[in-house]
């Protein structure tokens, strides 16, 4: 190939990879006319320490729904890097609720089922054997931190 075919093979590739790109980008399943995979967060914004609750509605019923989340890390702070994992099932009508403190774990939140990180991201696999994908929400919300 000589060089104004490689820049033309370059320049084709690079178009069509740019719309896969863009569509790859996880949603928030928050928008007021969601139909399916939706996502509320209690409270929008709050201070930190505070525990957001994420409910799901419109999932797949009776399935698992897996929500991947970091240590939680306050802006400009240097963060580890470690991904948490935890399973949840959706109910019967396809609903379900997370809780995640963004802060530092506190005495009792183990017990009453609440970790400690953020950015968590939810996702859940649909489809048939052989056209399985994977659908992915990352609801947005804002922690407040002190003045």
């Amino acid at each position: 190939m000589n060089r104004a075919a490689v820049g033309t093979a370059l320049a084709l590739a690079a178009v069509l990879w740019l719309p896969g790109g863009a569509a790859a980008a996880i949603k928030t399943g928050q928008s007021p006319d969601c139909k399916r995979f939706c996502m509320a967060v209690e409270p929008r914004a709050a201070p930190e320490g505070s525990v957001f609750r994420f409910t799901g509605r419109n999932w797949r019923p009776n399935r698992r729904v897996r929500v991947n989340f970091g240590a939680y890390c306050r802006p400009g702070e240097a963060c580890i890097a470690v991904l948490y994992t935890a399973l949840l099932r959706t109910d019967s009508r396809g609903r379900f609720s997370f809780r995640l403190r963004a802060g530092r774990e506190r005495a009792g939140d183990t017990q009453h089922g609440i970790r400690s990180g953020g950015q968590p991201t939810f996702q859940q696999r649909v489809g048939r054997p052989g056209y399985r994908r994977t659908v992915s929400r990352r609801p947005r919300y804002r922690v407040i931190l002190p003045g």
